[in-house]
C-alpha cells in the first residue's frame, strides 16, 4: 500500500517569508495570479527571482 499525501519535493522549501501589503496591492497580485493560473506564492517567488537574477 502506498503512502497517502503530497510527494516529497527534490528541493525542500523550508523558509517562510511574510510580507505586509496594502489591500489594493494584494488585490492586484491576486488578480494577476488568477489570470496566469498561478498561486500568489508562485507570483511572489517569480517576482523576487526576476528582480534578483533578471530571469524569467
Amino acid at each position: 500500500m502506498s503512502k497517502a499525501g503530497r510527494p516529497k519535493a527534490e528541493i525542500k522549501k523550508e523558509k517562510i517569508v511574510s510580507v505586509r501589503m496594502k489591500p489594493e496591492d494584494y488585490a492586484k497580485v491576486k488578480r494577476y495570479a488568477e489570470s496566469q493560473d498561478k498561486t500568489v506564492t508562485q507570483v511572489m517567488q517569480e517576482g523576487v527571482l526576476k528582480l534578483i537574477d533578471g530571469s524569467q
